[in-house]
């Protein structure tokens, strides 16, 4: 029985069902996102335009606090225009696994270390590999909110509007300048974010100040203290676990994604490596050829202008027939954008058209999956200024006469015809291919993952002929990788057998495959694999472009400009055609110490390596020492005294000549920038090592020696004309030669043999033919020898051995390749 004091108490306090409501009542007035608006998606979306901020609404946190896992990638609206400093339009960050965690207030935004994993269904084991390694902790953030439902609710406007991209750091790296975000000129664009099922997507305007500014910087920023660029990030649904990843094989010609799996049996490799390919699935696995059950589609940026829209949908479209031939009925296509849709946003591959204030690279790219490297969205970045370098390439080789008449021969078809080819090259990354550089020298342009260079042969008039300049549609080469990484392995077939098998008929054919590490570095071996060449033999190829250019000079006239262009522009003209040769020389230079080779695999027919045979090397010796004979590099003076120097507000630019002489154009010093392409392409210490190596191991081997008896007896010897004009490029070409022979000697690449050759040589100089030697040189040389330009020559490099002590270790970044990416062509 109550006490008349505690009945009092128990009637004072309230009811439990009303407290709940009052307490309910006063959390929903307490609601940190009352008023925000409410966008539907992946995750619900709140946004507040007024005070520019916005918040997710995460699921409930599990055991382990994580609310949600997501692909999340940042990328620029607006880029900076300047093809050096690399901030472009449209451009991607890498693509990242990132996980929402709750640990008490904070939410953490998580990045898990994909790079080692542990393949397996062992939950200890999989844990164990899990806590081996450091995760990252992008960005954290506060609970603002917890709902019933146990969604929690954090404010990310602070990881939205930061420099996500590394702007700051991009500019520091090149030089730029020392800058930083402006946060009070930065803010979120709620008009730009946008909620989709499958992902979100949010958009930040960023400025940024600071100082220091460089050349690039202050070619594109109107103002150099401040500048503002457009930062896009998207939120993106996992995909489902249906995805089959392809495993790798080197001889594919496809990109890959590759990590440790340290669940891997003791007998297999720790080094997992996935080809990087859209999903594609016929609706029928059975049928031969069936249509998809979902098409891969391109669009086209709506931003790029006709006859180049045109040409960019026709060049992309070439691959529907690489996918036919895979067993895809409309399996590929190429669209226009459509109106509205933004290029970033990752239900579209875009084929995005990009203006920059210099002509440089175009990409193709993406978002792949780091955990599959299944291609979410392919996304190709093309530089506008390439076409119309294309078109002044054609101009100066054909003259303008034809321009714009739609004829054979007219430079902007010619351009045009580049145009779809490259079109074709970039979206090949975004399918998965990479570049195969040996593909131009055989099967008439085998792929269009080469470089290529224009064509251009002489007819029996003496004209030129660029009917051939440029392939159209796609190659054998196309055809084998789009089949290796799309095709469909029947049900109960083995797909690695299939595919092994695949590689070995692709081998019968002589479709050989080289990429970037075999034709990019100066001092590269294989004498196939190059950059913009043509023709199955690269020392043949050197002969007819030397021909091409010879005719180009001897025609080189006003006609090279359009009416009514400044005649100081046809030194941009003049350039490509002088240095028209330029790249077949490199591939023709390659023959010289050379080595021919494949991916081999053991067990799969795997040949050895092969030196060039001295018969080749000497040809193509023969050949590269033309473009040091003085009348191969001299400029005939009916087209010098056309080069006017530049008018007021036709300032100098990358594109021309430097110069010695002012404000003329400097002949002496063109010839010599020419020269040196060949003398450094041929002592390249790397070449000049194998030289070495190769005569030893094989008597027959031409040898070190014999390049520099060839090239010293080439350059020395006077010319047979004896006039003053060709008399000055030999003693600059000369001169050239004995320094770039110092230089080479004192390079600590250049190995203890190749620096007693050189000696040898430089003493032959001094002692045998001095009289050839122009004065200056010839003291130069002299002094050096004294050791009073270089009293401490640098020590030869040591090449490093291979691990010892434990044994198996590996570089593990070796073990992956982030294609996060960027393929560029």
């Amino acid at each position: 029985m109550l006490t008349p004091f505690l009945l009092a108490v128990c009637l004072l306090q309230p009811d439990p069902a009303e407290t709940g409501r009052q307490e309910e009542t006063e959390t929903r007035a307490e609601d940190p996102f009352a008023g925000w608006e409410r966008r539907e998606g992946l995750f619900p979306m709140l946004l507040d335009p007024n005070e520019g901020r916005v918040a997710l609404v995460l699921p409930a946190p599990g055991p382990d606090g994580i609310c949600a896992e997501v692909l999340w990638v940042e990328g620029l609206t607006r880029g900076l225009g300047s093809n050096d400093i690399g901030l472009d339009r449209g451009q991607l960050g890498p693509t990242r696994v990132v996980r929402f965690r709750v640990i008490g207030k904070k939410v953490l935004l998580e990045e898990p270390n994909l790079q080692y994993r542990a393949l397996t269904q062992d939950p200890d084991e999989a844990r164990a590999t899990d806590q081996s390694f450091a995760t990252s902790v992008l960005w954290g953030g506060e609970v603002k909110d917890r709902l019933e439902t146990g969604e929690v609710c954090v404010d990310i406007t602070s990881l939205i509007v930061a420099d996500a991209h590394g702007v700051a750091d991009s500019l520091r790296r090149q030089g730029e300048g020392s800058y930083s975000l402006d946060k009070q000129r930065s803010a979120l664009d709620a008009s730009q974010c946008f909620a989709f099922p499958d992902n979100l997507e949010l958009e930040a305007i960023l400025t940024f100040s600071g100082s220091g500014a460089g050349r690039n910087l202050r070619s594109t920023a109107p103002d150099t203290a401040a500048f503002t660029l457009i930062q896009h990030h998207s939120l993106i649904r996992l995909p489902d676990a249906r995805y089959r990843p392809r495993h790798f094989d080197p001889r594919s010609g496809a990109f890959s994604v590759g990590f440790t799996d340290y669940a891997a049996p003791l007998s297999e490799s720790l080094d997992v490596r996935y080809a990087v390919r859209h999903r594609l699935e016929k609706q029928d696995p059975n049928a031969e050829k069936s249509a998809p059950k979902e098409p891969i589609v391109y669009y086209v940026d709506r931003g790029a202008p006709e006859p180049i829209r045109s040409a960019l949908i026709e060049g992309a479209s070439w691959w529907a027939e690489a996918f036919e031939a895979a067993g895809f009925k409309g399996g590929f296509r190429v669209e226009l954008m459509p109106e509205g849709a933004h290029p970033l946003d990752v239900r579209y591959n875009v084929i995005q058209w990009v203006h920059r204030s210099t002509r440089g690279w175009s990409y193709g790219g993406g978002i792949t999956d780091p955990r599959t490297s299944e291609m979410i969205k392919g996304h190709v970045t093309l530089g506008s200024l390439r076409v119309r370098q294309d078109r002044l390439l054609f101009e100066g080789l054909l003259g303008t006469s034809r321009t714009g008449s739609s004829a054979e021969g007219d430079p902007i078809e010619l351009a045009l015809a580049r145009l779809r080819q490259l079109s074709a090259h970039e979206v090949g990354h975004t399918l998965g291919l990479a570049h195969n550089f040996a593909a131009s020298t055989y099967g008439g342009r085998a792929s269009v993952m080469d470089y290529p260079a224009p064509l251009v042969t002489v007819d029996g008039n003496e004209s030129l002929d660029t009917s051939n300049a440029y392939g159209v549609g796609i190659g054998a080469w196309d055809r084998f990788t789009i089949r290796w990484l799309y095709g469909q392995i029947a049900p109960g077939a083995s797909e690695g057998e299939e595919l092994a098998a695949l590689v070995r008929e692709a081998d019968r054919a002589g479709l050989l495959y080289l990429s970037d590490s075999d034709a990019r570095p100066a001092g590269a071996a294989h004498p196939l694999a190059n950059l913009w060449d043509n023709g199955e033999d690269p020392v043949a190829g050197l002969q007819t472009t030397i021909a091409v250019r010879r005719i180009a000079l001897e025609q080189f006239g006003r006609d090279r400009l359009m009416s009514g262009e400044p005649m100081a522009k046809l030194h941009e003209v003049l350039v490509p055609v002088y240095l028209h040769h330029r790249y077949q020389l490199e591939a023709a230079i390659k023959t010289i110490g050379g080595v021919e080779y494949d991916y081999g695999i053991r067990g799969e027919g795997a040949r050895a390596t092969r030196m060039v045979s001295p018969e080749r090397q000497k040809k193509a010796l023969e050949v590269v020492l033309q473009t040091l004979d003085p009348k191969f590099l001299d400029i005939p003076e009916s087209v010098v005294e056309l080069l006017l120097p530049r008018p007021p507000g036709f300032g100098g630019n990358r594109e021309l000549f430097d110069s010695q002489t002012g404000l003329t154009f400097d002949a002496l010093s063109a010839a010599t920038t020419a020269a040196e392409m060949t003398l450094s392409g041929l002592l390249h210490p790397e070449r000049c090592a194998r030289l070495v190596d190769h005569a030893r191991r094989d008597p027959k081997q031409p040898g070190l020696k014999w390049l520099l008896e060839q090239a010293v007896e080439r350059v020395t010897r006077p010319s047979a004309e004896g006039s003053a004009r060709l008399a000055a490029i030999r003693v600059a070409t000369v001169d050239l030669l004995v320094r770039e022979l110092i230089a080479l000697r004192e390079d600590p690449r250049a190995t203890v043999a190749t620096r007693s050759e050189v000696d040898d040589t430089l003493e032959y100089l001094v002692t045998t033919v001095p009289g050839h030697l122009p004065y200056s040189t010839l003291s130069d040389l002299v002094r050096y020898r004294e050791r009073m330009l270089s009293p401490e020559p640098a020590r030869p490099r040591v090449l490093p051995a291979p691990p010892g002590s434990p044994i198996g270790t590996w570089e593990p970044g070796r073990l992956c390749c982030d294609i996060g990416w960027l393929s560029k062509g």
